[in-house]
């Protein structure tokens, strides 16, 4: 042996957690493929603009684009100076850039149309609002910034709050408010509150809003709520 120690990467209760994360977001993913037209249907849209939506999202996933720019002065690591055998750190200063993006696929697309909703169901702003401030509130409280990644929220929690309150509030709309409260209360609550914190901590080259496309929180979320709402509606949203 050369008298390395090697550590095991992962515990074996990580890799069995890992793998029930990875055959749920399987499930959702089958989920969401095979009930998008559902979906769009009980938002009021046609179904070629549900197919152009879900194409865009899917293909949008690997555009970001650049909103901002940001320039800070990090410690990257300590030298070690001895002067008449006393050690003195002295910590090396390096520059880095932190690039701010909005993913076109998971969240400019879902952001459209929760605006779309809104314009054109405006009797509904109060219920849009009284979700959205309940979903933001779940989002903020269960995302974390995660160091080298950005920012992650279990998009469960705010899309079950998101669907459960649609329901409670109106039936007949209830899909149309899940969406938009999903949507903007998971852009709200998880990204944009905890954004200056991943900027400080988070150490991602790139933190972008949507940067995981359809699999994001935010686009995930919004059709999970109608998922929901759309499942328990006594009218099928």
């Amino acid at each position: 042996m050369n008298g390395r120690v090697v550590h095991r990467p992962s515990s074996r209760v990580f890799m069995v957690l890992l793998a029930l994360w990875l055959l749920l977001s399987f499930l959702m993913t089958f989920m969401y493929f095979i009930s998008i037209p559902g979906f769009f249907r009980a938002l009021g849209l046609e179904p070629r603009t549900a197919l152009l939506l879900s194409l865009l999202s899917i293909l949008g996933s690997t555009v970001n684009i650049p909103i901002r720019r940001i320039r800070r002065s990090i410690t990257v690591q300590h030298e070690t100076y001895s002067f008449w055998g006393i050690a003195y750190p002295v910590p090396l200063k390096s520059t880095e850039e932190i690039t701010i993006a909005i993913n076109l696929g998971g969240c400019a697309v879902p952001l459209a149309v929760s605006c779309y909703l809104i314009a054109t169901r405006p009797h509904l702003w109060l219920w849009y609002l009284l979700d959205t401030a309940a979903t933001t509130a779940a989002s903020y409280a269960t995302a974390r910034v995660i160091p080298g990644v950005g920012i992650a929220v279990p998009f469960f929690v705010p899309a079950t709050v998101a669907g459960v309150i649609a329901l409670a509030l109106d039936l007949r709309q209830a899909a149309s408010v899940a969406y938009v409260a999903g949507t903007l209360g998971t852009l709200i609550g998880a990204d944009l509150l905890h954004l200056r914190r991943a900027i400080r901590l988070g150490n991602a080259p790139v933190l972008s809003i949507g940067g995981a496309g359809t699999f994001d929180a935010i686009f995930v979320t919004g059709l999970t709520a109608v998922w929901i709402a759309y499942a328990l509606a006594p009218t099928g949203g």
